[in-house]
């Protein structure tokens, strides 16, 4: 069963560089399987931050990090 809107997960894994990013707004969440939809634009942010990330550590002699990105739930605004 797919839900309207929701939060995502996902992992991210390159030579050694492990990056998990919680909290990725998504517009449907599959409540069987967890499996999220991310709008293109917010695909494409997600995709320019790890890109980033994978790049340095590529571009760097120190120990690949783990790392964990988590972004806050948005807040609503009393009107």
């Amino acid at each position: 069963m797919i839900e309207q809107e929701g939060i995502a997960t996902q992992a991210f894994r390159r030579n050694g560089l492990v990056v998990t990013i919680t909290g990725i707004p998504a517009i449907a969440v599959c409540s069987v399987c967890g499996n999220a939809v991310l709008s293109w634009d917010i695909a494409q942010q997600v995709e320019d931050l790890i890109k980033a990330l994978f790049t340095w550590a590529e571009a760097h002699t120190l120990p690949k990090p783990v790392i964990t990105i988590t972004f806050p739930e948005r807040l609503a605004i009393a009107a």
